[in-house]
């Protein structure tokens, strides 16, 4: 019986299976894999039917197709991303989006000739992968960047198309030179201006001594580096992107109309003890506006911005190749129409990598970018389009643009209007190739030897054709004239670098030894020439003999460096870098050529112990020290030499005969600027690493030996010649947060840095006390000036109370503090009053993704910073000017005595007393911007496939859409220091874009 039971089971289980069998039906199954980041194709990843031997992989297109029972659970798997199981559940169509790895063990940042792991670094070293500045519709490189690197200050003052005026500090102010950073593309000097945003792999920003003292002389104010796409291996990879935008200005001053410009006269006039300038009836006929040539309301701005303001960008790339050769090779055309006739910026841009294998121990390659930015300006007879700006907020409302007949009324100065119509252009055409060929060669296994060869030249074309403007009434603004400018700058570079890396048990060993040798030349053409026969000739030959100048030179600077580096690692634990670089420079003389800078760096790695594997949150806890040296050469060339000057002409007798004489003070004992900065840093990963990571940095930079020029007596006959002799520290703190998180289908991510920089000069031999001071145990270029404390409520008061002297001080005049109480108030009451540059800086992002959506918003601030708006924007009738509205709430003066307060003083034709640097012209200019807000969307991928297209993407972008300031209304809080009446306004920039990858 016992038999007869295990006979009927084994039956039961065959029939079982046989039935499982027959209805486990296999099914196809084809769909595609994502990124879930950027929605782009993943080639290679690796899909399994659990618990059985079938498998396959995703195409170039990140396609598949697998036939597998229609109950299996597909796994895919695929390096650097997070695994992921999918049951099939009869699904014919399976596309799948596959997160990054949360791991950031392996995470690579480029520093100075090479990279490192991120979690093995010892330096302060900020970056940004290219993929965060694609699609981001700034006019500049520069500009993508602003408030996304902690201690780096980018300020944007002009929104004139090529002409934006980006500026970039790291660690603040650190010279009383040149303070820009130095900028390494693809291994060679070079500007962030020339490269198109879609060909940017990496930027990283070294801060720090230890990171930086490897570039030696030049790295002293930062460096940045920035590496370009190459192509990988693998089938061709087409790329196409494009947008489509306008401008609005952000802000622009508002003036008065005619009929208030009459009534503030009037009042300004009387407070003065002047007749008043109009009669009631012509005051209210500028109101009525019935009379626009006789009493015209003219509204000179509106009439200025009258360019399109479009903005087109064209952006394509071809990518891939094999194990053995790569290649990229990428074209751009950029064309931006300014908010004024005439203004225009084109860009092409052109850039071809490759990377070539010979053989096993030879490999070979390519990089070369080839830029041209033409930029076109109108001119006026006083100079460019800040002049244009500087007559529309000047020119009264009282003054017609054009006479009744049709033809140009003219102001004093001129019509800006006719100038931008007729005045003529500024022509500028910049071309610039940056290339280099390197070759690298495996000696014996770990030992590397590469030799680089580059070339960064420039070829600058500019011409200047102003035309004769003519008036109704009769004038003639002019003589018309060309000034063409040539400018052929050359630097090339050569470069020697061995590399040598060893891991034996728990100990890894990197050496590299370098040698560099640069030499730039620069040489200079001009010519100039005026009273051409008509203005349709901008040809030097066209011009008089009479009053024509020319001009030409040539200046040639070298470098000449070693440098070495040296990393250990011990068990992943403790960290160890030393660099040293010994530069010798031509701007100087021979004995003082040669400066060595060293650096000290090291990392624990506190998270790695034993003693912490307990705190399951803490996934990565890495402590920093540095300390080292940089040095600074940027001066003019010859500051060493005596220089002689022709053209200095000798009377003999009473006839003059030509000659030449020194014109400027040599000095041959001056060195290597010298900073010293010394680092602490803390890197954490909380949370399985993706969670929260923070990064904090405290540093104490000081600069010796800065090269300026100090006090000479009268009769010394010459300027001031260079010495080494300021002193300069920069304290600071930086922080950054990044958090990441998704749940489902919904993504975010949130990152937010903040850096606070204080300024000090500890000495200078050359105090300089005016609206900005220059002086020891303050910051340099401080606002300075008087203690503003209120108004004079009568005149009584203001007669008995202290006051400048000269013009008298009445009541509704501001008042000032008697620091001193010395009984008056002069250039001895002056205090400081505030910061050029910026104390705190800061920008935070917001990103959020549900399935084939996404939203960023990026925010960008600065605090503890001031400006002016300069005396011709911050006062009504300064050499004739406009006034604008928020001159109206001014302080109305009756009998002697305030009758209505208001925030400005009482209206004067000439505001002698309040017109001086006070804490009421030095403005609090800090502000929070919305730098940045996007909308995306992928078509889905059904909708792409017929078409052999990888992924389409389309937005809507705007960029500097929102200001929160307490800055004046109407004036932009990054205008240049005192230009408020001269500046080219910032934009808004609104986009329309799309995204496509075949």
């Amino acid at each position: 019986m016992k038999k007869f039971y295990i006979r009927y089971l084994k039956l039961l289980l065959l029939l079982l299976f046989l039935s499982n069998h027959a209805f486990a039906q296999n099914v196809q199954v084809k769909g595609r894999v994502l990124d879930s980041t950027d929605r782009s194709p993943l080639i290679g990843v690796t899909i399994n039917a659990k618990g059985k031997s079938i498998s396959t992989i995703t195409d170039k297109n990140g396609d598949f197709s697998i036939t597998a029972p229609a109950a299996s659970i597909l796994a895919f798997t695929y390096v650097g991303y997070l695994s992921k199981e999918v049951a099939i559940e009869n699904q014919a169509i399976l596309n799948v989006v596959l997160n990054p790895a949360a791991s950031k063990l392996n995470e690579v940042v480029v520093v100075a000739y090479g990279t490192q792991k991120k979690i093995n670094l010892t330096g302060a070293v900020s970056s940004i992968s290219g993929d965060k500045l694609e699609g981001n519709p700034a006019t500049s490189v520069t500009a993508t960047l602003e408030g996304r690197l902690p201690g780096v200050t980018i300020t944007q003052t002009s929104g004139q198309p090529g002409r934006e005026n980006t500026s970039i500090l790291i660690r603040g102010m650190g010279t009383m030179n040149n303070a820009q950073p130095l900028v390494i593309v693809d291994g060679l000097e070079s500007s962030l201006d020339d490269i198109s945003p879609n060909d940017i792999q990496n930027v990283s920003v070294l801060k720090d001594a230890s990171s930086a003292s490897i570039y030696g002389s030049r790295a002293a104010n930062g460096v940045i580096l920035v590496t370009t796409k190459r192509g990988k291996a693998g089938a061709p990879q087409i790329n196409y992107n494009t947008y489509y935008g306008w401008q609005k200005p952000i802000g622009l001053p508002q003036h008065v109309s005619s009929g208030q410009y009459a009534t503030l006269i009037n009042e300004g006039e009387v407070n003065a003890g002047l007749a008043p300038q109009y009669s009631s009836d012509e005051i209210n006929k500028y109101f009525s506006g019935a009379d626009p040539y006789n009493y015209p309301n003219t509204n000179w701005v509106n009439l200025l911005l009258k360019g399109s303001g479009a903005t087109l960008d064209h952006n394509l790339s071809f990518a891939g190749g094999t194990d053995m050769a790569r290649y990229r090779l990428s074209f751009e055309y950029y064309n931006q129409d300014g908010l004024v006739n005439n203004t225009n910026h084109k860009r092409y841009n052109v850039r071809i990598n490759l990377d070539s294998k010979a053989n096993k121990w030879l490999t070979i390659g390519l990089n070369s970018g080839l830029s041209k930015n033409d930029v076109d300006s109108p001119v006026s007879p006083y100079g460019d389009i800040t002049q244009f700006f500087r007559q529309v907020n000047r020119i009264p409302p009282t003054v017609p643009n054009k006479l009744a007949n049709g033809s140009w009324a003219r102001s004093i100065d001129g019509n800006p209007i006719a100038w931008a119509q007729e005045g003529g252009l500024a022509n500028s055409q910049i071309s610039h190739l940056l290339g280099s060929t390197f070759a690298e060669i495996a000696i014996i296994k770990g030992l590397t030897l590469k030799g680089i060869a580059g070339i960064d030249y420039s070829f600058s074309d500019n011409k200047t054709h102003i035309q004769t403007v003519a008036y109704g009434d009769g004038s003639v603004q002019g003589p018309n004239s060309v000034d063409d400018y040539l400018l052929r700058n050359s630097t090339t570079s050569l470069q020697s670098i061995l590399n040598y890396n060893k891991k034996i048990a728990k100990h890894d060993i990197k050496v590299l030894l370098g040698a560099s040798k640069e030499s730039n030349v620069i040489n200079i053409d001009e010519g100039y020439r005026k009273n051409l026969p008509t203005n349709g000739l901008d040809q030097l030959a066209a011009g008089s003999s009479i009053g024509w100048t020319n001009n030409g030179q040539t200046d040639e600077d070298k470098l000449s460096s070693f440098f070495g580096r040296f990393n250990y690692d011990f068990n992943n634990k403790y960290l160890f870098e030393a660099n040293l670089r010994r530069d010798g420079s031509s701007k100087f003389a021979a004995g003082n050529r040669w400066g060595t800078f060293p650096s000290f760096s090291a990392g624990w790695r506190v998270s790695e112990e034993d003693f912490m594997k307990s705190l399951k949150w803490l996934s990565s806890l890495k402590l920093r020290a540095s300390w080292g040296k940089l040095g600074n050469d940027r001066i003019s060339n010859y500051q060493y030499l005596s220089k002689i000057a022709l053209g200095q002409n000798y009377d003999f007798g009473g006839v003059l005969t030509d000659g030449a004489a020194t014109v400027e003070a040599s000095n041959d004992h001056i060195t290597w600027e010298t900073t010293t900065e010394l680092d602490f840093g803390l890197d954490a990963d909380l949370f399985n690493n993706n969670l929260l990571s923070v990064s904090i940095d405290y540093y104490n930079r000081y600069t010796d030996n800065i090269l300026t020029s100090v006090p000479v007596s009268a009769v010394f006959g010459l300027p001031a010649p260079i010495v080494n002799a300021g002193a300069m520290r920069n304290r600071g703190l930086e922080i950054q947060l990044q958090h990441n998180n998704n749940f489902g289908d919904f993504r975010y991510n949130l990152s937010f840095n903040a850096a606070y920089n204080k300024n000090r000069v500890e000495k200078f031999s050359n105090p300089s006390k005016g609206n900005t001071i220059r002086i020891e145990g303050q910051p340099w270029d401080s606002f300075y000036g008087y203690q503003w404390t209120g108004y004079f409520q009568t005149d009584q008061q203001a007669a008995s109370s202290p006051h400048q002297p000269g013009a008298p001080v009445m009541a509704g005049d501001l008042r000032f503090k008697d620091q001193n109480n010395d009984g008056k108030i002069d250039g001895n009451d002056r205090v400081v009053l505030g910061n050029t540059i910026p104390i705190i800086t800061y920008g935070f992002n917001i990103g959020l993704q549900y399935k084939n959506f996404d939203l960023s918003s990026f925010f960008q601030g600065a605090g503890k910073v001031n400006r002016t708006l300069g005396t011709e924007a911050e006062w009504p009738f300064v050499n004739g000017a406009n006034a604008l509205t928020m001159h109206l709430d001014r302080t109305i003066v009756q009998g002697g005595k305030i009758v209505q307060q208001g925030y400005f003083p009482r209206t004067l034709i000439n505001q002698t007393h309040n017109q001086v640097e006070s804490s009421f012209t030095v403005l609090n200019s800090s502000y929070l911007r919305l730098k940045n807000c996007q909308l995306g969307y992928n078509l889905p991928i059904q909708w792409l496939s017929h078409m052999k297209i990888a992924k389409a993407r389309i937005y809507m972008s705007g960029q500097n859409l929102l200001t929160f300031t307490k800055f004046p209304s109407g004036f932009d809080p990054e205008l240049p220091e005192g230009s408020g009446a001269y500046t080219y306004p910032q934009i808004k920039f609104y986009v329309f874009g799309l995204d496509i990858k075949f």
